[in-house]
């Protein structure tokens, strides 16, 4: 459990939103404006989709009752979404033949990640699945949209300064937008705190969702 609660944190926003603007950088660089524009536009619908997921429930209570999803889980999407692109235009790099394989056997890991380390240390299993197929949609989507254009090699150096970024951000210590989400919604439905715990978890060790 401390071990999966020590890496859970690289999934999330002091890491993932870092390497999401470096790969928009990258592909406005070797692609084009446009095609950055669609990875920005991919990621921000996916992070939306969380984000209204967390002020329903945190704000009024609303989740997905039937399914036991109270929120879309923020770190598995994140691993699901910026992984497998990212490892995808790394091994673009240094074949164009590598890029599929490359994003396939990075979203497998991303889902064992979602589902042992996210689930359910930091969400239950059905919130971890759900933020997980978020992201999957959205790395594959841009993936195979990206197919319709030239992507050009970056250089080396290049690669190595983004890659050099993500490492130092990974070695801050971590933060997460839960206590800006909690003012949020709050502020909009007027509750007098965040819920923290879906009703239908009558148990009183019932696991809260973040």
């Amino acid at each position: 459990m401390e071990f999966a609660l020590s890496i859970a944190p690289y999934a999330g926003i002091t890491v993932m939103i870092p390497a999401v603007l470096l790969l928009a950088v990258w592909l406005n660089y070797s692609a084009s404006r446009r095609v950055a524009g669609l990875w920005l536009a991919v990621v921000v619908l996916a992070y939306g989709a969380v984000m209204v997921s967390k002020l329903a429930f945190k704000g009024w209570g609303h989740g997905l009752e039937a399914l036991n999803i109270a929120v879309f889980s923020g770190h598995a999407m994140n691993a699901c979404l910026v992984t497998p692109v990212l490892v995808s235009m790394l091994a673009r790099q240094w074949h164009p033949l590598l890029r599929w394989p490359a994003a396939g056997l990075t979203l497998i890991g991303a889902w064992y990640f979602s589902v042992t380390v996210v689930a359910p240390y930091v969400h239950p299993l059905p919130e971890a699945i759900a933020g997980a197929l978020i992201g999957s949609l959205g790395s594959m989507t841009f993936l195979r949209l990206a197919e319709y254009v030239e992507i050009r090699p970056l250089p080396a150096r290049a690669v190595a300064m983004g890659l050099t970024v993500i490492a130092v951000c990974a070695s801050l210590p971590k933060y997460t937008a839960e206590g800006l989400l909690n003012h949020f919604a709050i502020t909009l439905s007027g509750a007098e705190a965040p819920y923290t715990k879906p009703h239908w978890h009558d148990s009183p060790t019932a696991q809260s969702s973040r």
